[in-house]
C-alpha cells in the first residue's frame, strides 16, 4: 500500500471498530466513484465542444494513470502493468 493509504488508520480516541471504520470508507469510496464518473461525463461533454484541444486528452491520461493505481492498490495489477507503470 502507497503512504495515503495508512494516514487516519490511527487509533481513535472512540472505540470504532475496524468494521465499522471499513463501512464508512467503502461507502465513501462508492460516492467518490460515482462522483467521479458524474464529472467524466461532464468532461467528455466539454471535449466534444472542442475536438481539437489536446489538453483534454492530456487530462484523461493523467487520471487514467491514477486510476491504475488505484486498481492495482485493491490487488490487480493488469492496468499499471499494461501502461508501463513502476508499482
Amino acid at each position: 500500500m502507497n503512504g495515503f493509504a495508512m494516514r487516519n488508520t490511527k487509533a481513535h480516541t472512540t472505540k470504532q471498530t475496524a468494521a465499522s471504520c471499513y463501512a464508512e470508507r467503502h461507502a465513501e469510496a462508492q460516492d467518490l466513484l460515482k462522483r467521479i464518473a458524474s464529472r467524466l461525463a461532464d468532461h467528455q461533454k466539454r471535449q466534444a465542444a472542442e475536438p481539437a484541444d489536446w489538453g483534454y486528452a492530456g487530462d484523461l491520461g493523467r487520471i487514467t494513470e491514477q486510476l491504475a493505481y488505484v486498481l492495482a492498490d485493491l490487488g490487480d495489477r493488469s492496468a499499471v502493468d499494461a501502461k508501463g507503470l513502476e508499482y
